[in-house]
């Protein structure tokens, strides 16, 4: 089986780090019939894994067997993808736009994740982004989804990101230590890492950004975090391998929506993750694999309002870098 990362490194630091790309097997269960076809999909160990790990374990791929493995860094993970060394990968939705705007063969197949983040702190005074004002806010790096987002919000409430918000940038294990030291009253933090040191730290859960996503857009929380991607060629030659892939992952996330408890008790050994911080982290994620059409109206719809706050500014998005299987 494969390997696996955790959030994707901007490009320019893609080759400093190919060589150390060492995958890690997914422990999953599978049954013992052979079907016809192997699929490899490489996804980080995050609540976004969780539909696909009900997809291997139970074989729900018609005539494909899946083979799901983690990866830790998302620069290694598409070096890895354009390399033809896996078939599929699940990772960022701005990460694939990112890459295909700056030439790559990458092609969009569907979304998974509509919402993934929170603000975490001790701050009971902030309820909302506007609420930010002259606080001290922590975010992975320049660029970064949650750094964009995080800027349309900010902006949605009439501040401007680089004057009322002291923002800087960090890894999130370095942003959690420096909240815990005081030195910062919110960081944005992703699944299940939220909900762990909501549990673990003692940090409240001050904003969820699908809420505050839903005050932007006038009642919908779902904005485009996770996409699974593959390359032009395979996604050409593979069509309907890709639409029995998109089926499953509906019905998988659908199951997991009505269920975190019972998915957070099958793949919290998987994820490394304690079954109730999971089941609970779970609920914060919000999963669903829309029509390919759908997907690529709401992609687009969100790309126009947060592509200014990109460090290279808008650019357009090209109509094949949607596969529609």
């Amino acid at each position: 089986m494969l390997r696996a990362n955790r959030r994707v490194r901007r490009p320019a630091v893609a080759a400093a780090v190919l060589s150390l790309c060492l995958l890690v097997p997914a422990a999953v269960t599978r049954a013992d019939s052979a079907p016809a076809a192997q699929v490899r999909v490489l996804v980080s160990q995050t609540t976004a894994a969780l539909p696909f790990l009900q997809m291997a374990r139970d074989r729900l791929v018609r005539d494909v067997d899946l083979k799901v493995d983690f990866f830790s860094n998302h620069a290694q993970a598409l070096a890895v993808l354009l390399r033809g060394e896996t078939d599929l990968l699940l990772s960022g939705t701005s990460q694939g736009w990112e890459n295909r705007l700056d030439g790559s063969p990458i092609v969009m197949l569907d979304t998974g994740v509509w919402g993934v983040s929170s603000l975490v702190g001790r701050d009971r005074s902030i309820k909302g982004f506007a609420d930010l004002k002259g606080k001290r806010l922590a975010i992975p790096f320049p660029g970064s989804p949650l750094d964009f987002q995080s800027r349309a919000l900010l902006s949605f409430d009439k501040l401007d990101p680089d004057k009322d918000v002291t923002i800087s940038f960090g890894p999130f294990a370095q942003s959690v230590q420096r909240l815990l030291s005081g030195q910062l009253d919110a960081a944005a933090l992703p699944e299940p890492l939220a909900t762990l040191v909501v549990k673990k730290n003692g940090l409240l859960r001050l904003v969820q950004y699908s809420q505050a996503w839903a005050r932007f857009t006038g009642g919908d929380p779902q904005s485009p975090q996770v996409s699974l991607f593959a390359t032009e060629g395979w996604a050409r030659d593979h069509a309907p391998v890709i639409a029995s892939v998109v089926s499953a992952w509906d019905a998988a996330s659908r199951a997991v929506t009505a269920s975190p408890g019972a998915a957070a008790s099958a793949f919290a050994a998987a994820l490394d993750v304690d079954p109730a911080i999971l089941q609970e982290a779970a609920r914060n994620t919000l999963l669903a694999v829309p029509s390919p059409a759908e997907n690529k109206a709401r992609v687009l719809a969100y790309y126009q309002v947060v592509s200014k706050y990109l460090p290279a500014g808008p650019r357009p998005l090209d109509d094949r870098f949607f596969a529609a299987p």
